[in-house]
């Protein structure tokens, strides 16, 4: 039961099909009950999960066989449509876009940012993606990585880098923004311990 919130009777005015979303009850952190949100299709398009905040704001939209959720957003003008999934955390905003089998997790795409495809968009251990500008990915990018300006990534490349320092794609430019923390020096430590390999006995 959809506890969460209720599909209204106001349409958008360009596609009446989808209708605006309004709060049943107070959503952590930014979502208070009454408050009117973006617009859906259908109830598979934003989940209602017990403890699941994720939201869809202003008018932003979720169509056709999308689905945000765990604590996923939508804000301003992003669309999710198709069978894109938008999960973890991940944050549409500005005139963002995730269509086609596009696959959104813990990352931010705002500007005119376009996932397409069967793209994949995901966080890592040291950070997340963040797409900006008019860039367009159909393969692959994960981790700390900055998308910006025209840059695009074709169906089958991947670009995979779980590393402190951030990898920044500008167009054709390549650089690398560098964490501070790492230029700090400090006293020699330890080297974890290898485990010693096994003696292999000889065969006759």
């Amino acid at each position: 039961m959809n506890d969460k919130y209720e599909i209204t009777d106001i349409a958008h005015a360009e596609f009446p099909f989808l209708h605006r979303i309004r709060a049943l009850r107070d959503i952590e952190p930014d979502v208070c009950a009454g408050e009117l949100g973006g617009f859906v299709e259908s109830e598979d398009n934003l989940s209602f999960a017990v403890g699941d905040n994720a939201w869809i704001f202003g008018d932003a939209i979720a169509a056709g066989e999308a689905c945000v959720d765990k604590g996923a957003q939508l804000r301003e003008r992003a669309i999710a449509c198709h069978w894109a999934y938008v999960s973890q955390g991940a944050v549409l905003s500005g005139d963002a876009m995730a269509g086609d089998y596009a696959y959104i997790r813990g990352a931010m795409l705002t500007g005119h940012a376009r996932a397409a495809g069967n793209s994949v968009i995901r966080n890592g251990k040291t950070g997340a993606p963040v797409l900006a500008g008019s860039c367009t990915v159909y393969g692959k990018v994960a981790g700390n990585v900055r998308l910006l300006g025209k840059t695009v990534v074709l169906g089958g490349e991947e670009i995979d880098h779980d590393h402190p320092d951030t990898l920044i794609l500008d167009g054709p430019n390549r650089a690398v923004l560098c964490d501070p923390k790492r230029d700090r020096l400090t006293p020699r430590q330890e080297a974890p311990e290898k485990p010693k390999a096994k003696r292999r006995e000889a065969v006759r």
